[in-house]
């Protein structure tokens, strides 16, 4: 059997130790060959010109979160004459700058010279668009517009806000174009600033805000459920009756009300959009009512926006799971669907069974929405129905290709039987020399070993941006040999053409995991893809709402589990502890599969609740694969695929390489069916634990 552990090379842990940057979680660096090479270039990244220098950078980042610019001023002059060599000095200086200009939006424009000079010293660095960007907000506050001017000509990111500020002083030079600009932003339908509704104010006055151009904004803004954007844009409408703001409010409450005491005017644009408001508010929660509703008061209705009302219906239809959601669809008629209601008439499709209804969906999408990965290969499997297997074939051999959950589907039922290398590329010692050499690696090493992991994400991401394959394979060497498993993984997986399989499914804590897999009798492989899915195998991952650890476990739940299995010596404190926390959430794992009685449902409970993993089923009996693209969460259908296509990858290093990932997804029982213990799939994937612990 392969046996991997995890622990840090000798000489990478005396030299973090040296620097004072000894990690505080278990080290995830797995004993390979080429171990003390990365370890001794890692040690080399991570290894300041003075240890004394990160007790004061991180004190100096308490002071910028504090705002006390007395003692951030006296660690700035610090890091530019004592530590001026240090990786990460410019972030004092960043920190500086920023504070200040937040207490004093002036402040930008008195010290024109030192953001000028950061902005040139830091130009390949990944602080200066940001920079950039709030110097350009407070000079544009200010209308310091010498100064604006050419810096914003200099920013590479997106900011409606600025573009906007832009816009203002090119209309104070009598550039008209900027009209034609401002009015394609406002029917772009985005969010905007105060600054944006300047702008419009003066679309507005310049009688360039016509109805046919002005309504479409607020319908989609009501839709989107952005109603602060979608009254104040209203609110530029000529002829806008008094009641609309108070009336869109009374709808965000209680549609139905609405509806029975509002009577519609067709001839007012302002009272068609408040009923298809109150339609598409209504269908939020209930589409069946909803629908009901449309035909009670919505035979009045210009037959197009009758149509746009049963679109919206059949979308709110389609993610409720409601089994009359194709028959809403089309009785929108001939209405042209968005690429979003499109994909979800394509899901209500493929839970009715009706591959004729998936086949014409997907080809009328956009070009670029069926390129997407679910699309091809659904529509590979509707040609393949109607017969066009030819078709079919060249649909499933270009996405066979690719490494991902259709990919996979497609690669089986080609007959290709994909094999990962599991022996891939493996970077020399001068490949790993190279990518340390990167100022961002270093900087980004660092301030994951001094726990500022946004910072260290958003330099780590910023460095490997460009990066070719053999480069992205040398960097996640580095970011696993310095304890980053999350880096490590996610930059292996960014290849394209040369992989390694190993560094993108790696097996750490593998003692116990698999103990608490087999107590709890659950496949080694599954559980390693839900923790790949979940933290990455950060043990310290901590996710915004609470969840800790390796299976990031909420506090309720590991509370919960740790009194059901009796650990008389749990606190809270203890659950990042690598093995509680795979004793916890492996019992709690095991609870959710009893409770659901399939592995796919209970990969989406835990990600989104057993209640709700248990209403998505549908009637019949589903495809394990249609059950996981139902999913109305985009958050827990993109887990649930990857994390069964994660279990297919370690199912496979593990030695079961016969097993398919369509086998392992089976087919979810019905609400109807009568679940008689654990279903087939879950006989299928036991074994395979058996075969990884011989």
């Amino acid at each position: 059997m392969l046996r991997l552990f995890y622990a840090a090379p000798l000489a990478l842990s005396l030299m973090l130790g040296k620097y004072g940057l000894a990690s505080t979680q278990a080290p995830f660096v797995p004993a390979k060959p080429d171990k003390a090479t990365a370890a001794e270039v890692v040690a080399v990244a991570l290894a300041p010109s003075n240890p004394s220098a990160n007790r004061e950078f991180v004190s100096a980042h308490d002071n910028f979160e504090k705002r006390n610019l007395g003692v951030l001023a006296i660690a700035r002059d610090q890091f530019r004459t004592t530590f001026s060599d240090y990786p990460l000095a410019s972030y004092v200086e960043y920190w500086w700058l920023l504070a200040n200009l937040a207490q004093n939006a002036s402040f930008g424009a008195s010290n024109a010279g030192d953001f000028s000079a950061f902005l040139a010293a830091q130009s390949a660095g990944v602080l200066a668009e940001s920079m950039r960007r709030e110097w350009l907000r407070a000079l544009g506050k200010l209308e310091r517009w010498d100064l604006f001017v050419p810096e914003f000509q200099r920013l590479n990111m997106d900011d409606s806000d600025l573009i906007c500020r832009q816009w203002r002083y090119r209309i104070s030079q009598g550039d008209r174009s900027t009209f034609t600009e401002a009015r394609a932003f406002w029917t772009a339908a985005r969010p905007a600033s105060d600054a944006c509704y300047d702008i419009f104010e003066q679309l507005r006055a310049a009688q360039m805000l016509a109805t046919e151009i002005a309504w479409p904004r607020v319908r989609t803004l009501l839709e989107d459920n952005q109603l602060a954007d979608a009254r104040r844009s209203a609110a530029l409408i000529d002829k806008l009756p008094v009641t609309f703001e108070r009336l869109t409010a009374s709808i965000g409450l209680n549609p139905a009300g609405f509806l029975e005491k509002q009577k519609l005017n067709a001839k007012s644009r302002a009272s068609v959009e408040l009923y298809l408001f109150a339609f598409n508010r209504m269908a939020r929660s209930d589409a069946g009512k909803a629908a009901a509703a449309l035909d009670r008061w919505g035979k009045e209705l210009p037959a197009a926006d009758r149509n746009y009302a049963w679109a919206q219906i059949g979308l709110q239809g389609a993610m409720q799971h409601d089994t009359s959601a194709l028959a809403w669809f089309d009785r929108a008629g001939d209405f042209p669907f968005s690429d979003f209601q499109a994909a979800w008439k394509v899901r209500a499709a493929l839970r009715a069974g009706d591959w004729v209804a998936v086949r014409a969906t997907i080809d009328a999408m956009s070009p670029v929405e069926k390129r997407e990965p679910a699309w091809r290969y659904w529509l590979a499997r509707a040609e393949a129905l109607a017969g066009n297997e030819a078709g079919a074939a060249r649909l499933r051999e270009t996405l066979s290709r690719e490494n991902s959950f259709y990919g996979l589907l497609a690669a089986e039922e080609s007959g290709q039987a994909p094999t990962p290398n599991w022996k891939g590329w493996k970077p020399s010692r001068a490949d790993l020399a190279t990518i340390q050499q990167r100022p961002a690696i270093t900087r980004a090493l660092l301030l994951y070993r001094l726990e500022m992991k946004a910072e260290g994400l958003r330099e780590w991401q910023f460095a490997i941006r460009n990066m070719n394959d053999q480069e992205l394979l040398s960097a996640a060497e580095l970011a696993r040999s310095a304890n980053v498993p999350d880096r490590a993984i996610g930059t292996a997986d960014r290849t394209i053409m040369l992989h390694d399989f190993s560094q993108r499914f790696p097996m750490p804590y593998r003692d116990d995991l698999q103990a608490q897999a087999r107590a709890q009798g659950l496949d080694e492989s599954w559980v390693y893809g839900l923790i790949r899915q979940e933290s990455r195998f950060m043990a310290d991952a901590k996710s915004r709402v609470g969840a800790a650890g390796l299976m990031q476990l909420m506090p309720a739940t590991a509370k919960w589990a740790a009194k059901r299995i009796g650990m008389s010596a749990y606190s809270p404190q203890r659950v990042a502890d690598i093995p509680v926390n795979l004793a916890l959430g492996s019992f709690y794992l095991r609870h959710v599969l009893d409770d659901l009685g399939h592995p796919v449902l209970a990969t989406a409970a835990y990600n989104a609740g057993p209640g709700r993993a248990r209403r998505w089923r549908a009637d019949q009996v589903l495809e394990g694969a249609i059950y996981a693209e139902s999913i109305p969460f985009t958050e827990t259908r993109d887990y649930v695929k990857r994390v069964m296509a994660n279990a297919w990858f370690y199912a496979h290093q593990s030695g079961a390489s016969s097993i398919s990932l369509k086998s392992m997804l089976g087919s979810v029982p019905g609400r109807r069916e009568n679940q008689r213990g654990i279903s087939s799939l879950i006989g299928a994937m036991v074994p395979l634990a058996a075969n990884a612990a011989q």
